[in-house]
């Protein structure tokens, strides 16, 4: 976490679950960052990363990374295929080196 406070970047996640299936899971985790509840699933939707039926689950968001400037523009984008497909660390680091 340090690397991204260093090139003034924050990071939060939004996920569909309950608040305390989410906690549980920060807490389990040592997460640190803000995670935010999206119940509806609106803010999901719009991302392009829900989905409603998959071998691994159901009605949730496909693990998603976007990288958004100080002006709201998307400058990296990694959509998973799977819930175990996830983005690699120094791929988001390298992003925001060149937006810094």
């Amino acid at each position: 976490m340090d690397a991204y406070s260093e090139l003034t970047a924050s990071a939060l996640a939004i996920a569909g679950q309950w608040p305390r299936e989410l906690r549980g899971y920060a807490d389990k985790n040592g997460i640190t960052f803000p995670l935010l509840v999206d119940k509806t699933r609106e803010v999901i939707k719009s991302y392009g990363v829900y989905h409603w039926l998959s071998l691994e689950a159901y009605n949730i968001a496909r693990p998603a990374t976007f990288v958004i400037d100080k002006t709201g523009v998307i400058r990296y984008m990694y959509i998973s295929s799977h819930q175990f497909d996830l983005v690699k660390q120094r791929e988001i680091l390298e992003c925001l080196k060149g937006l810094a």
